[in-house]
């Protein structure tokens, strides 16, 4: 099949046809500012002002809470907004790159791992903006769940420039709500006294603040996705625009989030934030909450699509179409309704159970993956290798993989949750070290498992330097070709 450029079709509405392939010179397109816009959007959301309401309802108070919402989620970006800067440099979406670590098959593991993620965090999408519907139409909240992940479907299908597009322009939208709400808030509702109420423990600030790093790292898996049509020399502000605007629009919202909380910490956020607002002008803003939240949630379908054809590709050598694409997006919009509607009764407890659960095992990959491309080979990896079971890569990376169970396997000591509590957390009274023992555990591990097994290697793809330089090397020239001559 021949794929139809992004750049070439001359609108947002042109349906794409790649998903885990390399995107040749010729169809990069846009600036790497979109990212800002993009990733700022993406946070103003009702999602992240029930996850900053959180800190909150784990017995923080609102200045704790500040403190904990900046703290997660400056370290998280960091891993978060690295990820981004591999989209130019390699042109190929963020999990299939994970080949050049765990080996053509080894990559399975936390591919199905966020493969899982993206069904997740849609289903808690859908059922969010269906508990904002339903609480101003009423009916059914199963109907409005199902509802909910239809205009979902159609921005991921559409694909990339859409959804560009549509969160950058929804962000506008949303902005200017949050600042409704921020002053129905302090006019209305909340006091000083509400917002010192509360107090500090180690156990909630280190667990509210892990949190918010996983907010960040859950972004990891797809973060280059949305940075892979950009041209080789728009590389150098990647990471700039991302981690600006990802910190920045959690920050806002999450701080927002926890002031609504003070005024009833065990309450329905959004309802609270509907009682702000009164009769009519509750009900707007929960509506527009609800199709803020549903515009931002097409990335998680997106990249869920893009996954569940990676993992096809790893048994079938297939190659995407729009077809397929469709098929695999409503794949995961189906199951995503399906888990929203079964785990809708204890979202709170689920969701911040989830959060945790992901962050053990996001915290080994996202270092496995920026150690092996910004410390080991330097950005320098030969585009053919993502696609062959026998190329350089191998079929299993077994330092990788080594270093990823490992790791995991000495956090579960330090983990707590409502579902275990390991060991060390209840000697230290509960406070959960989990996502800081596992960079301190898998950094040096990998370096030291890769480098005995790895020669560092002058392949045809650019280096990091050279495309911070804005010159992109000979392999990228050609890498197109490499790619599908692979196949």
């Amino acid at each position: 099949m021949t794929h139809t450029p992004a750049a070439e079709a001359g609108s947002t509405l042109q349906v794409e046809s790649r998903s885990y392939e390399f995107v040749p010179l010729e169809e990069r397109h846009g600036k790497t500012r979109n990212l800002f816009s993009l990733w700022f959007g993406e946070q103003l959301s009702s999602f992240a002002l029930v996850t900053g309401a959180l800190a909150v309802s784990l017995g923080l108070n609102f200045w704790w809470a500040i403190a904990a919402i900046v703290l997660g989620n400056l370290i998280g970006a960091t891993m978060m907004a690295g990820h981004s800067a591999q989209g130019p440099a390699l042109g190929l979406p963020q999990m299939i790159q994970s080949r050049a670590q765990f080996g053509f098959y080894g990559t399975l593991l936390p591919l199905v791992i966020t493969w899982v993620m993206y069904v997740a965090f849609s289903a808690v999408a859908v059922v969010i903006a269906g508990q904002g519907f339903q609480s101003v139409f009423g009916g059914s909240l199963a109907l409005w769940i199902a509802v909910s992940v239809v205009p979902i479907l159609v921005l991921a299908i559409v694909g990339y420039d859409m959804i560009h597009s549509s969160i950058k322009y929804i962000g506008w939208v949303m902005g200017v709500l949050f600042i409704v709400v921020a002053v129905l808030l302090f006019r209305h509702g909340v006091s000083m006294d509400q917002l010192g109420h509360g107090g500090f423990s180690w156990s909630s600030f280190l667990g509210a603040t892990s949190l918010f790093v996983t907010w960040q790292l859950t972004y990891a898996p797809y973060v280059s996705d949305y940075s892979r049509y950009l041209p080789p020399h728009e590389t150098k502000g990647a990471f700039w625009y991302t981690y600006v605007g990802t910190v920045g629009g959690s920050v806002v919202v999450m701080v927002l989030g926890a002031a609504v909380a003070t005024l009833a910490p065990t309450a329905d956020v959004v309802q609270t934030v509907r009682n702000l607002g009164g009769g009519t002008g509750g009900g707007i803003i929960v509506v527009m909450l609800a199709i803020g939240l549903i515009i931002v949630n097409s990335t998680n379908i997106y990249g869920g699509t893009i996954s569940t054809l990676t993992l096809l590709q790893h048994f079938k050598d297939i190659r995407s179409t729009v077809p397929k694409r469709v098929a695999a997006a409503l794949l995961i919009g189906g199951l995503a309704v399906l888990a929203g509607i079964a785990g809708s009764a204890d979202f709170v407890d689920n969701l911040i159970n989830y959060l945790n659960f992901v962050l053990y095992f996001m915290i080994p990959w996202t270092t496995v993956n920026l150690v092996d491309f910004y410390v080991i080979h330097h950005g320098s990896y030969r585009t053919e290798d993502f696609f062959s079971k026998n190329g350089t890569f191998g079929r299993w990376g077994m330092p990788a993989i080594a270093t990823y169970l490992i790791t995991f396997v000495i956090e579960v000591p330090f983990i707590n949750t409502t579902v275990f509590e390991g060991p060390l957390a209840r000697a230290m009274g509960g406070v959960d070290l989990a996502w800081l023992v596992g960079p301190v555990v898998s950094i040096p591990l990998y370096l030291v498992l890769a480098k005995r097994k790895l020669r560092i290697r002058h392949l045809s793809m650019p280096s990091a330097a050279e495309l911070l330089d804005g010159e992109p090397a000979e392999g990228l020239r050609t890498g197109g070709k490499e790619a599908e001559s692979s196949r």
